[in-house]
């Protein structure tokens, strides 16, 4: 059995196993399309001093409770945590099949606390009230004897060691929860103990080391949820920070505490107030317009793969196929949680997908013009494609990587599920693909060229100077991008009602109720609201922008008239701040920041053809093409929502990340090109003309990547339903100009840096009519030394205007000898 016919095998396999796991294992769907429930909990402070006495205290103590709870709940759902009034949140969790555990999660305070007991026994305190006897193995008791020979046993009596022994009422924690790095880990150490590794942060540090310096000898007791874990003594001072936890029974609770330090402390305990399965908030026939029009769009790429590139087409289509299963799968075997804008991003991703296919077909019919065999020409087109698929699809990996550590729920879910997509699509792309096209390389009927298209291009003859005309495309540019920026610094986007404080309402009915309808109410008195209803249809969850007085009774006499409201009134009305904060907007812009510098440190290495210096200008051209782009979009946005009203949401910023994403792949195949033809420099061609070049030979693959997207988009706009419509326009506008500015700004901009460069390093000649004569640099990747330190003939290579090493109809590279010739430094 041949190497690929192993291959094949094993893709079958896959395929089959992905099968059974897609069959099998149910999707976890969001609220919008499965609903969920719906929990209101209330601050439950134990001592008076744990509370808040002002009202902005009290609102921002609740916003360090919803952070902690959304990054707990957000392994288990795709959460929304709202803040409401000033003691109160909303949980809403997607799809969760154990309510009360989840509750359990949820409520679970986690604190973690340090006590100095400066009442016990020791080498230094004699006189301490209590004696302690630690536990002689993991399994028992720490045991307290008082002064009276009353005796407390540390798992039977935990309340008393903490009332009594510590004496919380007269002594506060030496450090909390808040003092710790979120970086706990639980494992066993040398003695075999089951113990938790911890880091406190800078001011925790400080407050530890001083602490074990001048206290060696004493006890420091360890209390989880007012459990004692463990009462070491101080041995020496400890100025590192770092410190083990022990007492756990099990490495599984050692585990589970560890999450949930890392999770964070509550720091006021939650009790629940009530509890409501809620309806999903889209209806069937919404979640149906969408999968029509992506099985529209995707109908569309096929039959556009196959006219195309005939048989390779076919091929992409299959591994197409196989991608949405693996994807599918591979969702599933994770929990991901699939909302209406989960599922048109996977439509999306599949039009997508054929991005690295669409790449090696390019290069492979290349190779075929060039004259090579068929075989030789797919090895050939598969190996050069390779490392600008390698490359561009690093680079977005970077991207979710940060995104993954700095953002949201609904970013980082995002940014999980793209990188998924990612590495399947180079899967599907670089081993089934390939695999396909070598099994059927030895039939007969594959041999005709015309299965290949190779007489079907967009731009197979065009001549154009493009970086000859780039001052029009920067004129070009700016003329896009300035009046949206304007707009964007006079009045910013205009935002959704997720990112705006708002009134919620709770309302009852008499009979069960209609989303539409009362949807089709409220909107008379707030243009923009959130409605759910509960399991039954008799209960509406409301939220409105603010609502006067006047304007809240008369949409209760509204929804009276109209519904038969139970006792005519609202069942609860309460202000809630924003779903989405102003810290977690903040962190998304980091998470850019932070991609876009790990973008140039990387391309700068994969491109440092002549250096560091050379690379970086690669790298920092990339990320201007990106900044234009997302530039572009936020000022389109700006002017939208300032002209025809058009908001943004959480959707929006999912948007601008993958256009983000989608702007870096094209410029990189550019520059991958570039990069490939500069080993391969044809006589006599500047830098100019290459980079000219390589625009003109990767045009036909970033036309028809983007119109594969286009497609997926313009069906998911014109079929799927007016809900998600404003993601797909901002979607479908950032590709396209995300293709422009990698075509027509990217590498002007090397061209630019080049020739400023050059300029700076060349040395002036003399003055010839008040002109600067500049002596023209070597513009070779040849490292060029003086004659008198080698004269050594150089082989230089002759290529044609494919690229493909000058080969003259069989493949066999065109080869001259030049001696080099003497020249002065």
């Amino acid at each position: 059995m041949s190497r690929y016919q192993k291959l094949f095998v094993l893709v079958i396999a896959l395929a089959i196993a992905a099968g059974a796991v897609a069959y099998l294992k149910p999707l976890r769907k969001g609220l919008d399309i499965a609903g969920g429930i719906r929990v209101v909990m209330q601050a439950d402070p134990k001592r008076g001093d744990d509370w808040p006495k002002t009202h902005q205290e009290r609102v921002d103590k609740m916003e360090s409770i919803r952070k902690t709870i959304a990054k707990r709940m957000a392994a288990v759902a795709e959460p929304k945590v709202t803040v409401a009034g000033e003691d109160r949140l909303v949980v809403e969790l997607p799809g969760v099949k154990n309510p009360t555990k989840a509750l359990n999660e949820i409520k679970k305070t986690a604190s973690l606390e340090f006590f100095y007991l400066k009442d016990v026994q020791n080498v230094n305190n004699s006189m301490g009230k209590w004696k302690m006897d630690a536990p002689a193995s993991k399994e028992d008791s720490y045991i307290f004897t008082g002064p009276n020979g009353e005796i407390i046993d540390s798992v039977k009596q935990p309340e008393e060691v903490m009332s009594k022994v510590v004496d919380r009422d007269r002594n506060k924690p030496l450090l909390t929860g808040k003092d710790l790095l979120p970086n706990a880990k639980a494992n066993l150490n040398q003695q075999s103990q089951i113990v938790i590794n911890i880091e406190f942060n800078d001011s925790g540090r400080e407050i530890f080391k001083n602490f074990t310096r001048s206290h060696i000898d004493d006890y420091l007791a360890v209390f989880f949820d007012g459990k004692l874990l463990t009462a070491p003594k101080i041995n020496e001072a400890i100025p590192s920070g770092s410190a083990e936890i022990s007492g756990f029974s099990s490495l599984p609770e050692a585990k589970k505490t560890a999450e949930f330090l890392n999770a964070g402390a509550l720091p006021i305990p939650l009790k629940v107030i009530s509890k409501d399965q809620v309806e999903p908030t889209l209806g069937d026939e919404t979640v149906h317009q969408v999968v029509f029009a992506g099985i529209i769009g995707l109908a569309l790429v096929v039959l556009f793969m196959l006219l195309y590139y005939r048989l390779p087409g076919l091929i992409a289509s299959i591994a197409l196929c196989l991608y949405a299963l693996f994807v599918i799968a591979a969702f599933k075997l994770i929990g991901a949680t699939m909302s209406l804008a989960g599922i048109a991003a996977l439509i999306i991703s599949i039009g997508m997908a054929v991005d690295a296919n669409i790449l090696i077909f390019e290069r492979l019919k290349e190779e075929l013009r060039s004259g090579k065999t068929l075989r030789a020409a797919i090895d050939a087109g598969f190996n050069r494609a390779f490392t600008a698929i390698f490359d561009s699809n690093m680079c977005t990996a970077i991207t979710c990587a940060i995104l993954m550590w700095y953002g949201s729920p609904s970013v980082v879910s995002f940014a999980t599920t793209l990188i998924i997509g990612v590495a399947i699509s180079m899967f599907t792309a670089i081993t089934v693909t390939r695999t396909i096209l070598h099994l059927l390389v030895n039939a007969e009927w594959a041999q005709s060229p015309k299965l290949f298209g190779l007489g079907t291009s967009w731009m197979h003859h065009v001549t154009w100077n493009i970086v000859g005309k780039k001052a029009y495309f920067f004129i070009l540019s700016g003329i896009l991008i300035i009046p949206g920026l304007v707009v964007l610094s006079m009045y910013g986007l205009k935002p959704g009602i997720e990112f705006k404080s708002g009134t919620s309402v709770q309302a009852t009915f008499n009979q069960r109720v209609q989303l539409d309808a009362v949807r089709s109410e409220v909107s008379k008195y707030s243009k923009e609201s959130e409605i759910q209803l509960g399991s039954d249809g008799k209960v509406a969850f409301i939220k409105t922008l603010p609502l006067s007085e006047s304007k809240e009774e008369a949409m209760r006499a509204d929804l009276d008239q109209k519904f038969n409201m139970l006792n005519g009134k609202f069942d609860s009305v309460s202000s809630v701040e924003p779903t989405i904060s102003k810290e977690l907007t903040t962190n998304a812009f980091l998470a850019v920041l932070i991609a876009s510098g790990a973008i140039i440190l990387y391309l700068t290495g994969r491109f440092a053809i002549s250096g560091i210096a050379s690379g970086l200008k690669y790298g920092v051209c990339a990320v201007i093409a990106l900044i234009h782009d997302a530039a572009f979009i936020l000022g389109l946005f700006a002017i939208l929502g300032k002209v025809l009203g058009w908001e943004v949401d959480s959707l929006f910023v999912t948007a601008v990340l993958t256009i983000i994403g989608f702007s870096v792949h094209d410029t990189i195949v550019v520059f991958d090109r570039i990069r490939e033809n500069l080993r391969h420099r044809q006589r006599g061609e500047s830098f100019e003309q290459l980079a000219n070049r390589s625009i003109l030979q990767t045009l036909s693959r970033s036309i028809n990547t983007s119109f594969t997207v286009v497609l997926t988009l313009a069906m998911l706009i014109v079929f799927g339903g007016p809900l998600l419509r404003h993601f797909y326009v901002a979607l479908l506008v950032g590709i396209i100009i995300g293709t422009y500015s990698s075509i027509f700004n990217a590498t002007p901009l090397v061209i630019v840096w080049e020739y400023l460069a050059s300029k700076s390093a060349a040395p002036k000649k003399k003055e010839s009519e008040g002109k600067v004569l500049v002596e023209k640099p070597i513009e070779s990747p040849i490292d060029v030394k003086p004659i008198a330190e080698s004269s050594e003939a150089i082989d230089t290579t002759e290529v044609d205007s494919t690229g493909s090493n000058g080969s003259n109809g069989n493949g066999a590279a065109r080869i001259k000898r030049k001696t080099a010739k003497k020249r002065r430094y």
